[in-house]
């Protein structure tokens, strides 16, 4: 078949599958630019394309620009899973003819009885020729050699970071959203030396997503780009007023095309000089929060702090116990909002009862919202007998969709208190009542021989009776001791996390281990990097936020470890974090890995001890 029929082949195949209404695909119009920063009388193109039939295409004004050529018109058709689509492009050549801001409205296409109109796109025209701008700018970001370097320049309309905000105002406590995005042209390849902000004046929840990261398209003023939804973590403000939030720092790693020549005879068959990654530093912008106190008017007096969308429900462990008996009292809230930050709520008992501080249960998920459960178990005690009632056990908070707070009572709770066993014994109550003697403690007085001694003969009085009041005296003394200076080494979690970091690390690299053994490349790489990461923060007190390479050497050398320790330290969470990013680009043995990964903890253990 020659190429006239095959074209009027695949015209006539199209025309039917149009007639018979096989095209099930849902109808969209978009337009898209080349570039929205162009020079004057620079070129570039317009493209309109249609996904879907339609007609009557209505273009729109082009203002401010000449029509070079077109339009060039182009078509697709696909099956995929016995469902058939087309798409059509129209692209035109326009070119800029003076300085200023243009915008190139909206274009309209009739598809069916439905009318589909593109987004309009605003284009900037600037003196000169921005791509020389562009390289300026580039150079600036540390590659002043790109220009005799690289195939291509870099500018920073091709690789760019933004923080994107649920909410710019909310209320204190509030649950909003904040998700880092990195925007590219070029070919991505991970990313490193992340710098995230501290996020100071709010509680920060990470989202726990062990999902790779993927890249999706999405158009930003007529531009396609490839955006890598990089980093989201939900905030809770902890005070009233404009908070700043500071921008996040990272390396992209991007492959670019060198202008070397070729080295072998495959290089230049394909017509490539070569490929090299490079690390590109990125900024986003500073964003800002407005946050607005809680109303006063009509709070609940057990308002506790909590912000969101709750309920709540009371439950006790027997409706029957006897006096001096221990019975359970549960509160659990459930819901989406702070959760972690609501206070223990206050029990207002009968004064004959004694509490203990609940014991609390969390079970929190992070995956779209802050959401889940938390329980407070209460340890009461009555020591009256009677029947009493457990009432005023609510729980309040605040719904920001509705702003206002909601109170939900509790179910009034009877507890029967029967008598309690040994009704002899004496009795201390919670609010410090007498003690209850019932119990005779007169006692005959000893008649007959009293077998008394001479002072001297009586052990009483003695040295050795002082010896034996002094030994226990400083047996209790050093336990004291022992047990203050226990208790205080104990309560310096600085300390004990310093102590216990080697120790954890390793016992979180048998995890790694296991990944090994099945061959799980991408688990274990991030074991791996956890265990470092935990071991160094836990050893040199540092927080997530200040793992940077930067951070780690520096407080390596100045607890006088070796730059070769080091060294090898910054190798393998570079190659731990390559791997976790662009697992299948990451080469070698996992089980060397693995040991020299426990030789590097024994090492830098033994230089800080030495």
């Amino acid at each position: 078949m020659n190429t006239k029929n095959k074209i009027f082949f695949l015209i006539l195949l199209q025309f039917t599958l149009c007639k018979l209404g096989l095209f099930a695909q849902t109808p969209s119009f978009i337009a898209q630019v080349s570039k929205n920063k162009v020079a004057v009388n620079e070129i570039f193109t317009v493209s309109f394309t249609l996904n879907g039939s339609g007609s009557n295409l209505v273009y729109p004004s082009f203002k401010g620009f000449d029509i070079y050529s077109g339009p060039n018109q182009s078509q697709s058709v696909s099956m995929v899973n016995g469902n058939v689509s087309q798409s059509t492009t129209l692209s035109l050549y326009i070119l800029a003819k003076a300085e200023g801001r243009y915008t190139i409205g909206s274009a309209s296409v009739m598809s069916g009885n439905q009318k589909l109109e593109t987004k309009p796109i605003v284009i900037d025209v600037v003196k000169g020729n921005p791509q020389a701008q562009q390289q300026n700018q580039s150079q600036q970001q540390g590659s002043g050699k790109e220009k005799s370097q690289y195939a291509s320049e870099l500018s920073q309309d091709d690789l760019f970071v933004r923080t994107f905000l649920s909410k710019t105002k909310c209320y204190l406590g509030e649950q909003i959203t904040i998700t880092q995005k990195v925007y590219s042209r070029v070919d991505l390849r991970g990313f490193q030396n992340v710098k995230f902000p501290p996020y100071n004046g709010f509680w920060a929840q990470q989202e726990n997503s062990n999902q790779q990261i993927n890249l999706k398209q999405e158009n930003v003023n007529g531009v396609n780009y490839y955006v890598a939804d990089y980093n989201k973590v939900y905030l809770f403000p902890q005070r009233v007023g404009n908070i700043t939030i500071d921008p996040v720092e990272l390396e992209c790693i991007v492959r670019r095309q060198t202008k070397r020549q070729p080295r072998n005879i495959f290089e230049q068959f394909f017509g490539a000089g070569g490929y090299e990654d490079v690390a590109v530093k990125v900024k986003s912008k500073p964003v800002k929060v407005d946050v607005i106190d809680l109303p006063t008017e009509n709070k609940p007096a057990d308002f506790t702090g909590a912000v969101g969308d709750f309920s709540f429900k009371v439950d006790i462990s027997k409706n029957q116990v006897k006096a001096n008996d221990a019975v359970n009292l549960k509160f659990t809230i459930s819901g989406t909002g702070n959760i972690k930050l609501v206070e223990p709520m206050n029990l207002n008992l009968p004064e004959s009862f004694e509490s203990y501080d609940p014991k609390i249960n969390e079970s929190i998920k992070t995956i779209g919202c802050v959401s889940g459960s938390k329980t407070y178990d209460y340890l009461i005690i009555p020591r009256e007998k009677g029947t009493f009632t457990l009432s005023n056990l609510g729980f309040s908070y605040f719904d920001v969709t509705k702003k206002k707070y909601i109170s939900i009572p509790s179910p009034e709770i009877t507890l029967q208190v029967l008598e309690g066993d040994g009704t002899n014994a004496q009795i201390i109550s919670s609010n410090k009542k007498e003690i209850k003697e019932t119990e005779n403690d007169l006692r005959y007085i000893k008649i007959g021989d009293l077998n008394l001694k001479h002072k001297a003969d009586e052990f009483f009085s003695s040295i050795t009776h002082y010896l034996f009041l002094l030994i226990p005296l400083i047996g209790f003394i050093f336990a004291v001791v022992f047990k203050k200076n226990q208790i205080k080494t104990n309560s310096n979690l600085k300390l004990v996390k310093e102590r216990k970091a080697a120790k954890l690390a390793k016992k979180q690299l048998s995890i790694a281990e296991k990944h090994l053994h099945l061959n799980n490349k991408d688990l274990f790489f991030n074991e791996v990097l956890n265990a470092l990461n935990k071991y160094v923060g836990d050893k040199f007190n540092m927080t997530v936020l200040d793992l940077s390479k930067e951070n780690i050497s520096d407080m390596l050398l100045s607890k006088q470890v070796n730059e070769q320790t080091i060294q090898q330290l910054l190798e393998t969470l570079n190659t731990c974090e390559y791997a976790k990013y662009a697992p299948s680009s990451v080469t070698g043995d996992l089980n060397k890995v693995y040991m020299d990964t426990l030789e590097l903890i024994s090492q830098i253990e033994e230089q800080i001890k030495s």
